[in-house]
Formats: C-alpha cells, sequence, structure tokens
C-alpha cells in the first residue's frame, strides 16, 4: 500500500524527492567539516539510532551541529541503559548516576542494549574522545544535563507514575531536561539570545510536548516491554488518567473495551495539548534560521501525530515484535512519509509553522465528540492554541502576515469552491451516465457515431454500472454529512475508475481527455467539500453539547516551574 499510496498523492511523492535532494545537500554540507574517525563514528552512528534527528541535525551550521550530535549520542546512551530492562536495580542505579563521570574518562565501554544501541556503548570511547574536543562551554552543559537527567531516572526506577505530576516530573527528566539542555547550546554558541537559556520552563513544556506525544503513541509497546524477573512494565500513562476508565491499564490491550480505551487516550492527549501554546512561544523566540528548522519541524510532526493518534483505537493495537529482549510494535500509529517529507520542506519560517500546526489542531479538532467526557477540556485547549497561532500572526512582520492572509484566504476560497460545485457537478456527471453512457452500454444509444461502436463490451457496462452506484452513494453521503472518513477512498475511487475508463474507452482523441476532466476535478474537490460540511456539522454539534461555554481570549503565556 505504501508504493499505491505514493501514486495516488502525487504531492507527497514529490516532496519525499524533493526532501531526499535536500537532505543530501545537508550531509554534503556536514561531510564538507573536517572530521577524523571519532567524529565520522559519531555521525554514523547518529543516523542508525535516530534518523528522523539525524536529519535536522546535519542540518544545522557547524558551530552547533558537532555539539548537539554529541549530546543526542551521551543522552542516548544514557537513555539505553535505563530503557534495558535486563539490568538489575542495584546496577543500573551505579551506572546512571555515574554516567556524568564516565563520559570524561577515555577507554570504558558497556555492553547493554540491542543493536544499534549496543554498538554505541561497546565504542562509547570514540564518543567520549569526541566530547572532550568540544568548547568548555559546551561540554559542561552536556555534563549536567547528563546528571540531572541520570539523577531523574534513577528516581523513577524506585517509583511509578501514579499522578499527573509525576507525569510531568517524569518526562521533565528524560524530554524537558533535553530543551532545557539545548537552550543553554543555542545560547552558548552566541546564536541565541541569553533569555532562551534562561527561561526553563519554557524549554521544558517543548520537551515534555515531544516526549507526552511519544508515549501516547507507543503506549503498547511500553506494556508489552515485560520483565519477567522483576514482574515489572513500562507505564508511563498515569494511574490519575487511566484509572477513570480501567483498574487495569491490561484491560485496554489489542482492542479490548475499545470505548473506554479511546475515552482514555482523547484524555491523555488533551493532557498533551497543554504544552502546544508554551512550544508556540519558544519557537516565536528562535532567531537563527537552522536553529529555527531543529526545533520546529520536530515540533509540528509531533502536533501532526497526536491529532492521528486523537480518537485512533489502533493506538491500542499491532504486532509485538521480542528479539533478545527488545520489544517493538511493528504496526503503530505514524504519520505517513510522505506527508513526513512534505511537512519537513513546508517548516521554512513562523509563519508556515503556525500554519501546519493550525492543520493538525483543525485535524483533532473534527474528531472531538460531545460525548466524549473530555471533550469540554479537549475543545478549550484547541481553543487556547487558535488563539495563539492568530496572535502570534498578528506579531509577525507586515510582508509575512499579507503572505500568510494571502495563502489562508486562496485555502478559503478552494474549500467554498469545492462545497459549492462538487454535489452540482456530482449531479450532472450522474444524470450524463444515465442518459448517455447507459444506453450505449445496452446497446439502445439515440445517437449514432462511427467511432462508437452500436454496443459496448462487458468491461464498459461494469465501468459503466459502478460509476452509478459511486455517484449516487457519494451524493448520499455528502448530503448526509457522513463522508470525512470516507473522501479520500472515494476520491482514490473516482481516480481509478477515470483511469479506467481511458484504457477501455472505445474512442480515442481529445474527447476521451474532455470526458475525463470533470472526473478528475470531482477527485479533487470531494476531500475538500467533505471537510468543510462535516466541520460545520461537528462545530454545530459540538456548541448545542457545551452550551454557554466561556469563551478564551488569547492572552500572554506564563510558564510554570512545577518541576
Amino acid at each position: 500500500m505504501g508504493v499505491i499510496g505514493l501514486l495516488m498523492r502525487p504531492s507527497e511523492l514529490m516532496a519525499l524527492v524533493k526532501l531526499k535532494k535536500q537532505i543530501g545537500v545537508w550531509k554534503r554540507r556536514s561531510a564538507a567539516q573536517e572530521k577524523d574517525a571519532d567524529w565520522e563514528f559519531c555521525f554514523d552512528m547518529l543516523n542508525k539510532v535516530s534518523r528522523s534527528f539525524a536529519i535536522v541535525i546535519e542540518q544545522l551550521g557547524d558551530e552547533l551541529r558537532n555539539a548537539i550530535c554529541v549530546f543526542y549520542l551521551v543522552l542516548r546512551g544514557l537513555d539505553t541503559v535505563e530503557d534495558d530492562m535486563a539490568i538489575d536495580n542495584a546496577t543500573k542505579a551505579r551506572l546512571l548516576l555515574s554516567f556524568h563521570d564516565m563520559i570524561e574518562e577515555e577507554g570504558w565501554d558497556l555492553h547493554y542494549g540491542y543493536k544499534d544501541e549496543k554498538v554505541l556503548l561497546e565504542e562509547f570511547d570514540r564518543v567520549v574522545r569526541a566530547y572532550r574536543s568540544l568548547k568548555p562551554q559546551y561540554r559542561a552543559t552536556i555534563k549536567d544535563i547528563t546528571r540531572r537527567m541520570a539523577e531523574g531516572m534513577q528516581k523513577f526506577t524506585e517509583m511509578e507514575v501514579t499522578k499527573i505530576a509525576d507525569y510531568d516530573l517524569y518526562c521533565h527528566y528524560v524530554a524537558g531536561l533535553v530543551g532545557i539542555g539545548l537552550s543553554q547550546l543555542f545560547s552558548g554558541s552566541g546564536l541565541e539570545d541569553q533569555g532562551i537559556a534562561q527561561d526553563e520552563a519554557l524549554s521544558n513544556h517543548m520537551g515534555l510536548f515531544l516526549q507526552k506525544t511519544n508515549i501516547i503513541r507507543d503506549f503498547l509497546e511500553d506494556h508489552e516491554d515485560y520483565n519477567e524477573e522483576t514482574d515489572t512494565r513500562r507505564v508511563f500513562w498515569p494511574k490519575q488518567i487511566w484509572g477513570k476508565y480501567t483498574d487495569k491499564l491490561e484491560n485496554f490491550t489489542f482492542g479490548k473495551n475499545q470505548e473506554q480505551a479511546v475515552a482514555c487516550l482523547n484524555h491523555m492527549v488533551t493532557d498533551a495539548l497543554r504544552h502546544l501554546p508554551y512550544s508556540i512561544e519558544y519557537l516565536s523566540n528562535i532567531s537563527d534560521e537552522q536553529n529555527f528548522l531543529f526545533c520546529a519541524i520536530p515540533q509540528v510532526m509531533a502536533a501532526h501525530t497526536l491529532a492521528l493518534c486523537y480518537a485512533n483505537p489502533d493506538v491500542f493495537k499491532g504486532k509485538i515484535r521480542k528479539n533478545l529482549g527488545e520489544c517493538r510494535n511493528t504496526h503503530p500509529v505514524k504519520i505517513r512519509k510522505g506527508l513526513s517529507a512534505k511537512l519537513m520542506l513546508e517548516t521554512t519560517d513562523m509563519q508556515a509553522t503556525l500554519s501546519i500546526l493550525e492543520d493538525a489542531i483543525d485535524s483533532l479538532a473534527d474528531k472531538i465528540s460531545p460525548t466524549d467526557p473530555s471533550a469540554r477540556e479537549t475543545i478549550e485547549k484547541v481553543q487556547l492554541c487558535r488563539d495563539l497561532i492568530v496572535q502570534g500572526r498578528r506579531s509577525s512582520s507586515p510582508s509575512s502576515k499579507v503572505a500568510s492572509t494571502w495563502r489562508q484566504e486562496t485555502s478559503k476560497a478552494t474549500s467554498y469552491v469545492a462545497e459549492q460545485c462538487t454535489v452540482p457537478l456530482l449531479v450532472l456527471l450522474f444524470g450524463i451516465t444515465a442518459a448517455v453512457d447507459v444506453p450505449q452500454a445496452l446497446g439502445s444509444a439515440w445517437w449514432q457515431s462511427e467511432a462508437v461502436p452500436a454496443k459496448l463490451g462487458p468491461v464498459h457496462v461494469w465501468l459503466t454500472s459502478l460509476a452509478l452506484a459511486f455517484y449516487s452513494l457519494t451524493l448520499l453521503l455528502l448530503t448526509r454529512g457522513a463522508a470525512l472518513s470516507w473522501c479520500k477512498a472515494l476520491s482514490a475511487a473516482q481516480v481509478a475508475m477515470t483511469a479506467a475508463e481511458v484504457v477501455f474507452s472505445p474512442v480515442v482523441g481529445l474527447s476521451v481527455v474532455v470526458q475525463a476532466l470533470p472526473k478528475l476535478l470531482l477527485a479533487a474537490m470531494l476531500p475538500s467539500c467533505a471537510k468543510q460540511r462535516h466541520s460545520r456539522q461537528l462545530f454545530a454539534k459540538q456548541q448545542a453539547a457545551m452550551g454557554n461555554r466561556r469563551v478564551l481570549r488569547p492572552r500572554p503565556i506564563k510558564a510554570d516551574k512545577s518541576y
């Protein structure tokens, strides 16, 4: 389905091709920087243990690329020790708490983890040598964050994530500190203002948004990572949330109790949404273009992943593969490769980022059910994000604002035209099919043409019947406002039918193209029309269910320091 899906989405296919070329440019720029064998190993391992982060790291300038590469590998090594369920707690505690000192000492290695992470730890002395070649301010930041993260990881080997405060604290240790460390590296390089490093709370929220998205998406994989010796599982969802929907989290695995599982999932997504406004605020403070891309691309990916997870029972399904102690879900919920490439290429500046985040928020909002237990809170979080996006646009430069407004108005106009014209076009095509194609298929056409045989073959008869059924079903779904989940499939079906009609058409030349164009136009307009109608109906239902809800006004953000 991957190749077929790409062919059905030519814009995503083109984005993949363009991104591959762009990654080549970034890699050549990175390769131009002089490196010894240790640095070659570091960047090779970076691409193996995290391909997605490797892309955004390699696009950085020379000043920060090496420092952030080592920063990531050191923390990945630490995380590998923490993740290895085969290490007993006493040994794990000793390794975690001494890791920040070990990165100062050459000639040591560890034999834990699996696959590429295992190679990383076995040859960690190369990372240590690369670390020791960095500027003093970078080494100080990496060592301090490693120490603080290790202390937090050790703390959570002895306690469970029960309350939302515990959940926030755990995410602070494993991801918020990463955001804080990156901000310190940015400021230490001189490319960003010192205020970026000083506002640790804002950096923390940015890390929490990414980490909570991963924890939500990887629920099944984490839950099934079971250690028989200690009788423990990797559980990060706080009981304060899931305890409202079940007494045991295993009741949600592999499609069990789907209604309650999805309600719990939506509550978790809603909790993660509260960090997005702070991420927007953080991004607005970044001035260097390459630093901005490094921060913004993971944020837009997380936002779209979160929207995909919302109300999605597939989060609790999948196929678990266990090999040499490693537990992986081979069918996780994730955004398409083509869409990922498109998002990466479109994330060019703050205005573009706001538009992409708005798309994710709108996608999530379309799926909110008024009967969902956390619907009120979700709508409030969505509204706050929308308000801040509007606020962000207003604070941009006039030229950016004009361009953004033009794009927004163009998009709205396109959606309006699609909504107004799709149903009439459907009716017209249905009428033409019934009045022209059906008699022709039955051999009782009232016109004469030497180019068209008196009676068509069975393939054309079948295609004509299929077209009548398709137009009838699509009209029914659109008029009932129930076509949102079907619109992409309907659009793809229309393209496939049109292609088949062109191939098996009894006539050739320009007339075939003329017949195909309105059908392809219908396929292009169907998704926009269905989404527009569905959004309006859903918004009306939400408003009716919520009653006189308090309207949230844009307001300055104050990042809390609850950690």
